[in-house]
């Protein structure tokens, strides 16, 4: 491998922001599908799972029906369905879409721009989201689309949950790091810059597969926006919410101006 060369991207420079970077999925999770399972191989999904369930029962909620909004491969969902919940996933990149069905167990999922979901009034208890995916929504306007449509579907009782990256994580450089010294067949180098008259976060990311069928190297180009808490109440009561309650990530405890995420609950 070309050692020399895992840095290249890595610049002081912050790169120029291409004109098309408010398209949502442009670019994103495409190459790296077929190995994200991999790549996520450490993260506590079950644990995570562990929390929505704690979120519904201080909420005093049951759902039957989950939406897994943007559900990536399906991890998150198919613990749920694991656990006796009827859920389905809708996610942005049909790459990733692709690997829902080989989770155990399976995800039913589909291909859906969460800025504009077209979900049937009242057809879910829960919507989940997780691990700063709606962070990928760029734009403050599709943002409130997503909320707008997720009260759509939610049914009378029912609950959001989500959790968003803040701007204190994205400015911080939360995504630069490597595996450059680990003996992983997938090896990756990240590097990322704020932008913070557009509240942006890019990050470069570099890959290498080493394992079967390699070496093979391939780059993608991501965006993450921070949106202050204030802002996100705001959406959340003009689509409609009643109710909403904000954590300190995987606690009870309120966000503080130390919080590098923050989880969301709102009530129908």
């Amino acid at each position: 491998m070309r050692f020399a060369q895992l840095w290249r991207g890595l610049r002081v420079a912050r790169p120029p922001l291409p004109p098309e970077f408010s398209r949502p999925g442009h670019g994103e999770f495409e190459d790296v599908a077929e190995h994200y399972d991999r790549l996520m191989s450490t993260v506590p999904y079950r644990r995570w799972v562990d929390y929505v369930e704690a979120l519904l029962r201080r909420h005093q909620r049951q759902p039957r029906r989950v939406l897994d909004l943007a559900c990536g491969t399906g991890r998150v969902g198919a613990e749920l369905i694991g656990r006796g919940y009827e859920a389905v996933g809708l996610d942005l990149s049909e790459p990733m879409v692709r690997y829902c069905s080989s989770q155990y167990p399976p995800l039913p999922s589909a291909v859906m721009d969460a800025r504009s979901l077209a979900l049937a009034p009242e057809s879910v208890d829960l919507v989940v989201s997780l691990y700063d995916s709606l962070n990928y929504i760029l734009e403050p306007e599709g943002l409130l689309g997503c909320f707008q449509g997720t009260y759509v579907g939610l049914a009378d009782n029912g609950i959001l949950i989500f959790d968003l990256n803040t701007e204190l994580a994205l400015r911080a450089g939360l995504f630069t790091q490597n595996n450059l010294r680990s003996r992983e067949p997938l090896k990756y180098s990240w590097k990322s810059y704020w932008y913070p008259d557009r509240r942006l976060c890019r990050i470069d990311m570099w890959f290498c597969w080493e394992g079967p069928g390699g070496p093979k190297e391939f780059e993608e180009v991501h965006y993450e926006r921070a949106y202050p808490n204030a802002q996100v109440e705001q959406m959340l009561a003009t689509a409609g919410f009643s109710e909403f309650s904000t954590y300190n990530g995987y606690t009870f405890d309120r966000p503080t101006s130390e919080s590098d995420r923050v989880f969301y609950v709102a009530l129908t």
